[in-house]
């Protein structure tokens, strides 16, 4: 990447990189589900703009608030998801296959604020130009570290920057990929006027080597304003003016509108719009407008389009997981405090009660069948709960970054990444919770039984992830889950078999069995206990039925007999369709588009 200075004109002047054609953007109209009324009409936000951009254009952005700025700068970068007709191609062709020939800076940043500059740095690198163990790839890194001002912070946690460096790290960020056009919404929002100083500096060095940077700006200081060589003037939705700041300068002057002197001209020009688009100026707003459309027909008649470079790049799958891995691994390892706490309070602190509640419970005398079921039972909700409600606010936290970061990875990538850092929880939260409940518990071949328990709520905590991921990813908010968690977990966990006789169960109700993972995994705890009672004493002189063995319980209580084979099927069963559905929720999202 290589910022120095270079003419870009030639005898024609310079080539265009980006045309605009008639393009047009609009909210959907919407309505009342139950009365089909118009409830909320259709708003047009782009009112048919066309323009042309050129090599080495830094243009500013201004008009009043509502004018379309942001919707502009987003469809230009070819992340627009509203309804649209028109054209934007960048060297001929549509710029949604324009893929690294043009990257958004958006206002607001957003970071996974536990890694450092240089771990985000990384990441990126890895995945937008390859591997960081290649030169020309350590060079470009390197390069914005000490052009950006960046290096002192890379070994600094995103969450200790303050904005203005955490706008300077997405500006590196963006750059990584060096685009040919960059789109910058409010770069310098924010900002002191060093850092805004800094930020403009590197982006009019870009333009001076031939590159498109467009910038939308609110209230810029007068020096700041001058370092732009072009100005778009938006107003309603419409394209006013496109060119540079003398022949801005001279339009108004045409419609005897002069600037005051020592008077800030983007303030005056943001003015100057406002009152003429609104009552009174509608002659003067259309002379400027039919002049730019007039200067835009001249421009096209003569524009030599330049063809750019598409970046094709992409990691391959597997690489995009393992890096996606080692991003939240690093996450975890860095908040190891909180999940020590988690680690405590939903495991060890319900441990210490279930197990006090249970001392000396055994599975081999009449009253002691229902303490066992009882144990089993909140052994098997704990880990459940605890492991599903630990995953399912996962989207939550994360579902703008991860928009922000739509075509950089795969979704299927993100979500097996996801599922994959949850693993560990699965061996050492039933693990720990099994150990400190089973203590006082007479159980037969106590440390063989332990070991199995552990085994089979390990592999049923792994179906519990993908169920509050999968819940997660359905519904994003977390006042929407915590109204519909509830209502799901209700006939799931009835299904387990400690609150009715499954063999009970109407016909219809039976298929809500094999897609709970309450069930599989009660079912397969309770064959571990239950098949070693080989004799349950029986107390004399009682009328009521007495169960003799393990085998008995099992068969009252509705469990299966092959329960290996069945409940291992049934468990990856579960796992896959949550599983799925948290992918087509996630896709979802993603089709939504970018998180600006």
């Amino acid at each position: 990447m290589d910022f120095d200075a270079e003419s870009i004109d030639s005898d024609d002047g310079p080539k265009v990189v980006m045309t605009v054609d008639n393009l047009t953007v609009w909210t959907p109209e919407e309505r009342s589900w139950w009365r089909r009324k118009v409830s909320k009409p259709k708003n047009i936000i782009l009112d048919n703009i066309s323009g042309i951009i050129r090599e080495g254009e830094f243009a500013a952005l201004l008009g009043p608030s509502g004018a379309g700025k942001t919707t502009l700068l987003v469809a230009l970068a070819g992340k627009c998801t509203l309804p649209s007709r028109g054209l934007v191609l960048v060297g001929g062709r549509e710029v949604s296959e324009a893929q690294g020939t043009v990257e958004l800076l958006p206002q607001f940043d957003v970071f996974m604020e536990q890694l450092t500059v240089m771990e985000h740095l990384v990441f990126m690198t890895e995945l937008k130009l390859g591997s960081c163990k290649n030169p020309a790839n350590k060079v470009v890194l390197n390069y914005l570290l000490d052009e950006l001002k960046l290096r002192a912070h890379s070994k600094t946690s995103i969450s200790s920057l303050s904005g203005g460096e955490k706008r300077l790290l997405s500006l590196a960020t963006s750059l990584l990929s060096s685009p040919q056009i960059l789109i910058c919404d409010e770069p310098t929002t924010g900002l002191d006027s060093y850092n805004a100083a800094l930020v403009v500096e590197t982006l009019k060095r870009l333009s001076l080597c031939g590159k498109v940077v467009i910038c939308s700006v609110h209230q810029p200081s007068t020096d700041l304003f001058k370092e732009f060589n072009s100005i778009l003037l938006m107003a309603d939705g419409k394209l006013l003016f496109h060119g540079s700041q003398e022949e801005c300068s001279e339009l108004f002057r045409s419609i005897n509108l002069h600037c005051p002197v020592n008077y800030n001209p983007a303030e005056f020009y943001i003015r100057a719009v406002s009152r003429l688009c609104g009552t009174g100026g509608t002659d003067e707003s259309q002379k400027i407008l039919d002049s730019y459309h007039e200067k835009y027909k001249r421009d096209e008649t003569s524009a030599s389009i330049v063809k750019c470079a598409v970046n094709k790049f992409r990691r391959n799958w597997l690489k995009q997981v393992q890096l996606l891995l080692w991003r939240s691994c690093l996450t975890l390892r860095r908040n190891i405090r909180g999940q020590l706490f988690l680690l405590f309070i939903n495991v060890i602190a319900s441990s210490m009660v279930i197990g006090t509640c249970y001392v000396g419970a055994s599975g081999s005398t009449q009253r002691g069948i229902q303490d066992i079921r009882g144990l089993l039972w909140l052994m098997t909700s704990e880990v459940c709960f605890a492991l599903s409600y630990s995953a399912m606010y996962t989207f939550e936290a994360e579902l703008n970054l991860f928009k922000r970061e739509v075509g950089v990875y795969s979704c299927s990538s993100y979500l097996v990444a996801r599922f994959i850092s949850f693993i560990p929880q699965c061996a050492v939260w039933p693990l720990t919770l099994v150990f400190i409940t089973t203590l006082a518990v007479q159980l037969p071949n106590h440390m063989v039984t332990a070991l199995k328990f552990c085994l089979s709520l390990s592999v049923a905590g792994i179906t519990a992830i993908a169920y509050g991921l999968g819940m997660g990813a359905l519904f994003t908010s977390s006042n929407i889950i915590s109204d519909v968690m509830p209502c799901a977990d209700l006939p799931l966990f009835l299904m387990a078999g400690a609150f009715l006789r499954l063999s009970s169960l109407p016909m219809w109700l039976q298929p809500v069995r094999f897609i709970s993972h309450f069930y599989y995994a009660m079912d397969a705890v309770s064959n571990v206990y239950w098949r070693q009672i080989e004799h349950i004493d029986c107390e004399t002189n009682v009328t009521s039925l007495c169960v003799t063995n393990g085998a008995t319980v099992l068969s009252e209580s509705g469990y299966s007999s092959d329960f290996v084979l069945q409940d291992s099927l049934g468990l990856l069963f579960v796992t896959v369709l949550w599983s799925l559905l948290a992918y087509f929720g996630l896709k979802r999202e993603e089709k939504k588009g970018y998180a600006y």
